[in-house]
Order: structure tokens, then sequence, then C-alpha cells
């Protein structure tokens, strides 16, 4: 019965409400001590930083409370400009917490040097190749009379002739001489199948063309020429003197089944 009136007393309200007060004021302060320790609830966007400058990007953060760090700078990107921010981490567009570090990739202010592959004799379709795969660029392409139609005859940058494996720095331009003959066609392509191998040589030979064998063996006794390149042009012209025909030697048996087909 004491209880029941204590519980309905004025007394008993009166600690209870102070007691929930004291809970409450308790545990807002640790909470705003919390967020002062640790920076909760202050959230800052991250801003796009590429193409500034490292200072620049410093400062750029700086305005949000955010820190920088380099995180990479061995990359080159010649179509932006060195010392320049290339990529980031968080992403521009993100949230971070006040004082998070944002990491930047740097474009290095020289770009790196890499060895000249093997050009010369080397067909100007290939060499393009070859040099945009190692970062470089093709430059002037001058043409000269020659008989390795379409072959590069020497590569340069900036006037200074290269050899394979000389240093050149990714992004520089390599001039191309490339052999061309000049004139129309002045020979025809024997038939040459059917042929062994010395036969069709000798043939060539008189024709004023050249051989290059391709594929099998050539010591063989039944060996004959099964497939050649150019085929046989039947008195046209289409090459010109010392022209390379390309052959291939096997069994006679192939060379029946080929014309079967």
């Amino acid at each position: 019965m004491k209880l029941i009136l204590f519980l309905r007393s004025k007394t008993f309200w009166l600690n209870a409400a102070l007691a929930l007060a004291f809970f409450t004021l308790l545990g807002l302060s640790a909470n705003w001590i919390l967020k002062g320790i640790t920076g909760h609830g202050e959230v800052e966007v991250v801003p796009d930083l590429t193409g500034l400058t490292w200072e620049e990007a410093q400062a750029r953060l700086a305005e949000g409370a955010l820190q920088a760090e380099v995180l990479d700078s061995s990359l080159y990107f010649p179509k932006m400009d060195p010392g320049t921010v290339v990529d980031q981490y968080p992403m521009a567009g993100a949230t971070a917490k006040a004082g998070r570090t944002v990491q930047l990739s740097i474009n290095r202010r020289r770009p790196g040097r890499v060895a000249l592959p093997l050009l010369v004799e080397r067909t100007l379709q290939r060499a393009e190749l070859d040099l945009t795969s190692r970062g470089l660029r093709v430059g002037r392409i001058t043409f000269v009379p020659d008989l390795a139609e379409g072959l590069v005859l020497s590569a340069s940058a900036g006037g200074v002739v290269l050899a394979e494996g000389s240093q050149v720095r990714k992004g520089t331009a390599i001039d191309l001489v490339v052999g061309k003959r000049s004139g129309p066609p002045t020979h025809a392509v024997p038939n040459l199948l059917g042929m062994r191998f010395g036969e069709a040589k000798a043939i060539l030979q008189l024709s004023g063309l050249r051989l290059e064998w391709v594929e099998g063996d050539t010591t063989m006794t039944q060996g004959v020429i099964i497939s050649q390149l150019p085929s046989d042009s039947q008195g046209m012209f289409v090459t010109h003197k010392d022209g390379v025909v390309r052959v291939w030697v096997g069994e006679s048996h192939l060379l029946q089944s080929n014309d079967e087909e």
C-alpha cells in the first residue's frame, strides 16, 4: 500500500523526470563528443581534380577539409599536360568524411624511353604496328625507288638515323624511308607448278625474277612446286625485274589433289 502511494507521489515523478533528463543529456553529450573526435556527420563531396596540378589539387581539396596523396606518377599520357592529375580515388562526385585522403595519379613530366623495334626490311604495315604498340608514332613516310617494294629501308627521328634497340622516348615520331618500284610492270610470272625446286629457280633467273622458298623439303626426290605466289600470269606483265616469286614445295600427289579441287 505504501509503494502504491509512493508511486503516485510528486516526489517519485519529480525524481523520475530528473533521472530521464540526466540520461538524455548524458547521451547527447557522448554523441557530440564522438562526432567531434571522428568527424562523423561531416560529409564532403569529392571534387573533380582531373587536369589540375598537384598544388591546385591540394588547394581544392583543402576547401572541403580533404587531403591529397600521390598514388602513382609513373604513367605518361601525351594528351594530358605534364604534372597534372589524370586519375583519382575516390572518384569525383563521391562522398567522403572530412579529413579523408584522396589518392591522385599524376601525369609524369617526361615520357619514359623504349627500345626501337626492328623496322628495316619489315613491311610498312608491320613497322607501323610495331611502332604504335611501343607507344611511338609514325612520322613522315618517304618513298624512294628501290627493288624492295613496300619494305622499310631506314628509320630516323629528328634527322638522326636510328638502329634497332635505340632508346627513344614514348610519343616520338619515327620517320620511315620505304622502297617503291617506279614505272609499270615489265615482267610476267611463269607457271612453276610441278617443277622441281632447282628447275623452278633456274627458270625464274632466266626470266629476270627471284625465287623465295616458303615451306617444304627442297631435297626430297619427289619434291615439286605445289603452290606459288604470284601465280602464273599467262604472259601478262605483273611485276618488275628482280621481283620475288614465293614457292611451296611438296610431294607431287599434293599438287594433283590441288588440281582436282
